[in-house]
């Protein structure tokens, strides 16, 4: 069976390069806040990826995530000559504050749709209180034209038990954006609303902008994924 890596990194693929957008994107922000030494954190990590596509990276790093496949593994072997990053196992959102350590910049890429829902509020709460001034998160598109799209191409190009299942009345109310109308798979993408999503993030942050990933120029109701520019309250 084909690892995390090996799925979605294959390097050749659309698809992989649709996943690698995400950590230029990151990069693209941090590049522009010109932070002299800032701190990072993680959440949802894997093997810290990301630090590998900063130019500028974090004179502190703290990744966290549920370890699936083994992830957190490879990032401490992976970075293990580096005293000041450090990768911790979160299943929960009391995982997630066990210290009072803060960090400049936060991010969340491609995760808080795989949270369950009786927990999100609480693990952007966490988020919040570890965020001293920018947090990045992005998220899968899954309502509208996109989902028309992803939905057709994953229909022809995947397996049926790899695809999550929609009524063809949910996929018609989908593809014009009635998430309403949707049943709502939790820890999955089928029904996941990044609009609802936004409405949580401004009780602990300001949105500075929303934009669409990969292709920031065009509207973020067009992007496959969405972006979240963050500030801290």
């Amino acid at each position: 069976m084909a690892t995390y890596n090996e799925r979605l990194f294959d390097g050749k693929s659309f698809r992989s390069k649709l996943h690698y957008a995400r950590y230029l994107w990151v990069n693209s922000w941090i590049k522009r806040w010109e932070l002299p030494s800032y701190s990072m954190l993680e959440l949802g990590c894997y093997d810290g990826k990301t630090i590998d596509f900063l130019s500028n990276k974090p004179a502190t790093y703290a990744g966290y995530d549920a370890n699936w496949e083994g992830g957190l593994d490879i990032a401490k072997t992976k970075w293990s000559m580096h005293p000041d990053y450090s990768f911790h196992t979160c299943e929960k959102p009391a995982d997630f504050s066990a210290d009072d350590s803060m960090y400049e910049v936060s991010v969340c890429l491609e995760t808080l749709e795989h949270i369950p829902a009786a927990d999100l509020e609480a693990y952007i709460v966490q988020l919040s209180k570890k965020t001293k001034q920018y947090c990045l998160v992005s998220v899968p598109n899954e309502k509208g034209p996109v989902l028309f799209f992803k939905h057709i191409i994953k229909s022809i190009t995947q397996e049926k038990a790899q695809t999550e299942a929609y009524t063809l009345k949910e996929f018609l109310y989908g593809s014009i954006g009635r998430l309403d109308k949707v049943a709502r798979r939790d820890c999955g993408h089928k029904g996941f609303d990044y609009d609802a999503l936004a409405v949580l993030l401004k009780k602990y942050f300001t949105i500075l902008k929303t934009e669409a990933i990969p292709y920031p120029a065009i509207p973020h109701a067009l992007g496959f994924n969405v972006g979240f520019i963050l500030k801290k309250n």
